[in-house]
């Protein structure tokens, strides 16, 4: 079994190489998965926060917000994976295999999940405002944007030395 073949049968869990993008669990396009869940969570929280501030109790819940976060990123990934591909504005026009696209979602509502868990410590636990949430929010998807930029860096240099 020659090493060509080795690279066939086993796909790393993370992708740190061009060659395993798309294919494995973890790339450096999950960090976007990430900011996804983070950005998406952050907006449809303004559903109930906006409500809450202007109107009075909301309609929706926080599982609620949470549920759209998971339809969103399986949307996404359908559309990313259908429509992108079929326009060749996917990257190298190739489709994200199963266990990719699976962990992509995965990725979208530990974004999410991270972002409620952020809005159970500072608005229900400390009692601060909601602005103090948005702000952290803000912060948080800035710093994942910055893991994105340093995973696509990495992933570049790694598949240019390997060339």
């Amino acid at each position: 079994m020659g090493k060509d073949n080795n690279k066939e049968t086993h796909i790393p869990f993370v992708g740190t190489t061009e060659e395993y993008l798309c294919r494995s669990p973890w790339d450096f396009y999950s960090w976007g998965h990430i900011d996804m869940g983070i950005a998406s969570f952050l907006l449809l929280s303004l559903l109930i926060t906006a409500t809450e501030a202007l109107i009075g109790p909301a309609i929706l819940s926080w599982w609620h917000i949470m549920l759209f976060v998971f339809i969103f990123g399986v949307v996404w990934e359908l559309f990313e994976n259908i429509v992108l591909l079929s326009l060749g504005a996917k990257f190298e026009n190739r489709r994200d295999s199963l266990v990719n696209s699976v962990w992509d979602i995965i990725f979208v509502c530990i974004g999410g999940a991270v972002m409620w868990l952020f809005k159970y410590l500072i608005m229900d636990l400390w009692g601060y405002q909601g602005r103090w949430f948005y702000i952290v929010g803000a912060i948080s998807f800035g710093i994942i944007l910055i893991c994105y930029f340093i995973g696509f860096f990495i992933t570049s240099r790694k598949t240019k030395s390997e060339k």
